[in-house]
């Protein structure tokens, strides 16, 4: 997953990179980049995929916590679980279709054909493992051992 998240970040940097070459390319006329904004799309699809194991195992997610936090100890615990196990089966659902449109992609040998002209099943073929990670992860979360109850500070005799 750290492999993962690294690589989504490096594509990270050169999408910077290649938008601050575009903008400066098309302001000082000095080239024409058509292909930019496809090359922009296939990292923006990547940053996200290889990103979204490693978001979650840092539990790094936008979250709402209002109504959890007001929860007793023990229902908090089980509504993190039942939301976890929610995750896992909507990635579950997610990498079979995943599965199924790779595999539609590459039976049918269709390619895409803008800017460059490459197989289709090109684009399709890191869903499946992601969703699966992501599954796993869902699952692992699980099973993580229940919280304890918060420590009470140390009372200072008075």
């Amino acid at each position: 997953m750290n492999l993962l998240a690294l690589l989504a970040g490096a594509m990270l940097c050169a999408l910077v990179v290649l938008i601050c070459m575009d903008v400066t390319a098309r302001t000082l006329r000095l080239f024409p980049t058509p292909w930019t904004l496809d090359i922009a799309e296939y990292l923006l699809y990547g940053i996200t995929f290889f990103g979204a194991p490693w978001v979650l195992r840092e539990e790094g997610h936008i979250s709402i916590e209002i109504v959890v936090e007001r929860l007793p100890l023990r229902a908090r615990g089980l509504l993190r679980r039942i939301v976890d196990g929610f995750g896992a089966l909507v990635c579950a659902v997610l990498c079979y279709y995943a599965l199924r449109t790779f595999w539609r992609s590459y039976s049918a040998k269709n390619l895409v054909q803008q800017t460059f002209v490459f197989p289709e099943w090109y684009l399709y073929v890191i869903a499946p493992p992601i969703f699966l990670i992501l599954v796993l992860l869902f699952l692992r979360r699980v099973q993580r051992p229940r919280a304890s109850a918060p420590a009470e500070p140390p009372s200072e005799g008075l």
